[in-house]
């Protein structure tokens, strides 16, 4: 059974959270505002109060470089787009981006690729306006680098002090980060915006209904022809709603249904047929001639060009009896 607390963080984000997760939350902002009935907090919940709650339950956890696969697969993406059109300017959207790895990683990807920094621009956006102050300031502690090949680390950024790095300003330059939540965006000036979306890892917060809605945002925002990228886990959601798999292993991309190339039937070639010709009338043959049946010697007597003529019964019957007679006769 849901708590008007859950119900509560659900409409304002979006996220299905466990009891014990906002329990934890409430029980904290409630030390902090010295207030001590439950039900007073939530009655008395102003709209700073609800962005303080809301830093408690999101998760911003990320680091640089964070699952390649995907960042290589934007780059090919973003190349074949600029050689078919090299002064285009490509939008690149990341949401959510937590702390900044992301997008930041994106455009250190895309800038050692030889990228042009004219052609690319990502725009970055989060719920929680503690996670945008952060990657705005893009300053990193040793948790955000995880990748086995820290080589990024000294060309891109410089140390900010007590094991901390700064992103270089040619990088920062290229992101645009921002508050702001995906499930009220306003898509009047912005569907089909974007050339390649990332939004990995939020849609397994989300219930079924609220899924949908957030990927039906994210189709509207991505161009027709352009790219999504997904966490592991999310894309069979995806394909429920309108996208096919990219065929990149372990890059968890997609495309919208509509601009996958689906083979073409292919047809026999038609065989114009033609009816059978008429049958010929049936006639009735007359009969051969005698000449035919019966073909004419020398010499032969003239009956012999025709059937010989059948003799009666009663002509032959006699002529046997008499024969008879006289050879019974001449016995005796």
């Amino acid at each position: 059974m849901t708590t008007p607390a859950q119900a509560l963080l659900r409409a304002a984000t979006g996220l299905n959270l466990s009891k014990s997760v906002v329990d934890r939350a409430i029980k904290n902002r409630m030390e902090q505002t010295a207030v001590a009935d439950a039900d007073a907090y939530l009655q008395q919940m102003t709209p700073e109060e609800m962005t303080a709650l809301v830093e408690l339950v999101v998760v911003p956890e990320s680091w640089f470089y964070r699952d390649p696969q995907a960042f290589q697969a934007m780059t090919d993406f973003v190349r074949t787009r600029l050689a078919a059109d090299s002064g285009r300017l490509l939008r690149i959207l990341s949401i959510p981006c937590a702390g900044g790895e992301e997008p930041y990683t994106m455009a250190m990807v895309l800038t050692d690729a030889g990228i042009p920094p004219q052609n690319f621009i990502i725009d970055a956006f989060d719920i929680s306006p503690t996670c945008v102050a952060r990657a705005k300031s893009g300053i990193y502690g040793r948790n955000a680098f995880r990748a086995q090949d820290l080589a990024f680390r000294d060309v891109h950024f410089t140390s900010a002090g007590d094991g901390d790095y700064r992103v270089n300003d040619a990088i920062r330059k290229q992101v645009r980060f921002k508050q702001g939540n995906l499930l009220e965006f306003d898509l009047s000036t912005r569907t089909g915006y974007y050339d390649v979306v990332f939004c990995r890892n939020l849609l397994i917060y989300f219930d079924k209904p609220t899924t949908k809605a957030a990927i039906a945002k994210l189709r509207a925002l991505l161009a027709d022809d352009g790219q999504l990228f997904a966490g592991y886990a999310e894309v069979p959601s995806f394909c429920q709603h309108g996208f096919t798999p990219l065929s990149y292993n372990q890059a968890f991309g997609l495309l919208k249904d509509s601009a996958v190339q689906k083979p073409k039937p292919v047809h026999a070639p038609r065989v114009a047929i033609k009816p059978p010709p008429p049958r010929a009338a049936r006639s009735i043959a007359s009969p051969p001639s005698p000449s035919t049946c019966w073909p004419r010697r020398a010499g032969w007597p003239t009956w012999a060009t025709s059937r010989p003529p059948r003799r009666n019964a009663a002509i032959i019957w006699p002529s046997i009896r008499s024969r008879r007679k006289r050879i019974s006769s001449s016995a005796c």
